[in-house]
């Protein structure tokens, strides 16, 4: 589909397979290597986190800053209208168990367009973020490659049932999932700051491989490539 060169691009229609919202099946994505604004932390993707919190808002407000170039008086060379990504995190466990401590990177999806030398202009610009969270946002290049996902409502549970679904999910589709070996990721489609936990709109992801490749062809789960 051809674009008018004013018509935004919106990652809700046009590609809402890669962030569907789907909480009763699994889908597959293979993402390539993308460009995404980030900013580090540690603790729980929890509501009463105001660590957590806070980066995540001010993390948003630059991606805001940035979709919205042009009212923001931000040249960007190749500009075309985008509606924001949202804002997703890779999460890896720092200590074992129950209680475990997690490290995680917040990150919101950048168009090619946005570049190191755009993201570094307009912190000098942003005023609404606490320049203790605005210098430590990096644009970083990296890809989620072949995933499992699966979506939710509230907060992720890591051992609870968004997991266990997605895990059997995995294994009926042949598949097996990398979660325990390194990281996996959420996607939060709501305003975390502004947005009661329990009604976040939310999305797990666990890298996967194949494991029985008869099970895979059989099952032939289509695999959404993104863009």
């Amino acid at each position: 589909m051809i674009k008018m060169m004013n018509e935004q691009t919106n990652w809700q229609t046009d590609e809402a397979k890669e962030y569907t919202h789907d909480t009763d099946k699994g889908s597959i994505v293979d993402l390539p290597t993308r460009g995404y604004i980030t900013l580090s932390g540690v603790g729980n993707a929890d509501p009463n986190n105001r660590d957590f919190i806070d980066r995540a808002d001010a993390l948003c407000k630059v991606a805001d800053f940035l979709a919205n170039a042009p009212e923001n008086d931000l040249e960007v060379e190749g500009y075309t209208p985008f509606k924001r990504y949202p804002l997703q995190a890779m999460w890896q466990r720092v200590t074992p168990g129950r209680d475990a401590q997690w490290r995680y990177q917040l990150m919101i999806r950048q168009p090619e367009f946005i570049t190191k030398e755009i993201l570094q202009s307009a912190e000098f610009s942003i005023l609404n973020v606490d320049q203790s969270y605005l210098w430590d946002i990096r644009l970083l290049h990296f890809s989620e490659g072949l995933e499992a996902q699966i979506g939710n409502v509230g907060t992720i549970d890591r051992r609870g049932r968004v997991n266990s679904k997605l895990q059997q999910f995995i294994r009926d589709s042949g598949y097996r999932s990398l979660a325990a070996e390194g990281w996996h990721m959420e996607l939060y489609l709501d305003d975390v700051a502004r947005t009661p936990g329990d009604q976040w709109h939310t999305i797990l992801r666990n890298g996967i491989e194949p494991m029985d490749i008869t099970k895979v062809m059989k099952r032939g789960v289509p695999i959404v490539e993104g863009k």
